[in-house]
């Protein structure tokens, strides 16, 4: 029986996405990582969604705030949109990957993640490294 649940434990990833509003699978993924209302937390077994908890993004004068709040969660997984260079960097400082090329709903997030759809963050694709012409990360 040991065994079996050392099995379940590798099968399971908490992953964690920044959204508008409330924390739900119908919740839109929010555009980047520092200005979203929430993180969903999600907890997959064996690719389905067992559980979501939102984790609120109050006012932080620190970026590495929200970092450590997710590690606490012990979120493995972070799909984002956009991210600046410090809560990348405090990611990968946990040992926390970053995955990118996610939009919509959070259900939609996790269903590209699932489907492998989705890759790993580089440095040279962090907010400030690219810009638009009006200065921004994204199209707006």
């Amino acid at each position: 029986m040991e065994g079996q649940e050392d099995a379940k434990q590798m099968a399971r990833t908490k992953i964690a996405i920044p959204c508008t509003g409330e924390a739900s699978l119908q919740a839109r993924v929010a555009s980047h990582f520092g200005r979203c209302d929430s993180y969903a937390v999600v907890t997959l077994e064996d690719g389905e969604i067992k559980a979501i908890e939102q984790v609120s993004n109050g006012a932080h004068s620190d970026c590495a705030n929200p970092v450590r709040a997710l590690a606490e969660k012990g979120v493995s997984l972070m799909l984002v949109e956009a991210i600046g260079m410090r809560p990348y960097f405090a990611f990968k400082q946990l040992g926390i990957e970053i995955r990118c090329g996610i939009t919509g709903t959070m259900a939609e997030a996790v269903d590209s993640y699932l489907k492998g759809e989705t890759f790993a963050m580089a440095q040279d694709g962090l907010c400030g490294h690219h810009t638009s012409a009006n200065g921004s990360c994204h199209q707006e």
